[in-house]
């Protein structure tokens, strides 16, 4: 109930997406694409396994060309929404 309330509170289709340090420190050992981790914030499904009240939520998409599922964890602020890490994994 609590991340509806949290996706209604701000658009994340046309939201501000901003990235934490920590993710441009595992930019390179991940191999991460930041434009394929932006379209998860805006398209992907919820992961709720990770999600975690007041404001952090988790959100999965793959990508079937690449064969890759990008996990991504994100932070809701007033008007933008942090990035804090995100990983890839082969298949679904």
């Amino acid at each position: 109930m609590w991340k509806e309330e949290l996706i209604k509170t701000l658009d994340r289709k046309k939201a501000t997406i901003t990235f934490d340090s920590h993710l441009f420190d595992r930019k390179e050992y991940w191999n991460l694409d930041l434009d394929k981790i932006e379209e998860t914030v805006r398209i992907g499904s919820i992961f709720e396994e990770k999600c975690e009240m007041p404001n952090k939520l988790c959100f999965q998409r793959h990508f079937g060309k690449e064969n890759i599922t990008y996990t991504v964890i994100a932070r809701y602020h007033k008007d933008f929404i942090e990035v804090k890490t995100a990983w890839p994994k082969k298949g679904r």
